[in-house]
């Protein structure tokens, strides 16, 4: 999507630390999303983050992974995907008329 629509749209994937990361390591682990990020060839910005997967859950309400949250231009969420099949589905539809907003 990031691709589609250059200057207008702005990728982030996040990492959310889990119980096995603790197990295996920062360094480890950081290959392993870097090698994950590297071959799904994501565009945008790329972020690990620290904190226990169930902080971002109760922050957002995420019922599993992967999830999906696309921001508007004022960065609110317009639409949260707990699915990637619907994600897939709708993303185009919905970034179309989100970059088209003033």
């Amino acid at each position: 999507m990031g691709g589609r629509y250059p200057g207008k749209v702005t990728v982030i994937a996040v990492h959310v630390e889990i119980p096995l990361d603790a197990e295996e390591g920062l360094d480890k682990v950081r290959d392993k999303v870097h090698a994950i990020v590297q071959r799904a060839k994501l565009p945008g910005i790329s972020y690990m983050l620290r904190e226990t997967q169930e902080v971002w859950q109760a922050k957002f309400e995420i019922e599993g992974y992967p999830s999906t949250f696309v921001f508007n231009k004022a960065g609110r969420i317009a639409k949260k995907f707990l699915d990637s099949e619907a994600a897939e589905a709708e993303l185009p539809t919905l970034l179309s008329k989100l970059v088209q907003e003033p």
